[in-house]
């Protein structure tokens, strides 16, 4: 299944928790990530779920 454009919040409820711990979480590529204000991008999903693993 490819990993799709999300909200940052829907991807913490896909790990069951709250956006500050996936914040926390993926810490150590945030600059990889290039975050912004937006839904986050195919490419940023698919770095967070091969950082953090799967859901």
């Amino acid at each position: 299944m490819p990993a799709k454009v999300k909200t940052f919040s829907a991807l913490a409820t896909e790990y069951g928790i709250c956006t500050n711990t996936l914040r926390k979480w993926i810490k150590p590529i945030e600059k990889e990530l290039k975050l912004d204000r937006r839904a986050l991008r195919e490419w940023q999903v698919t770095l967070i779920y091969s950082f953090l693993d799967k859901p």
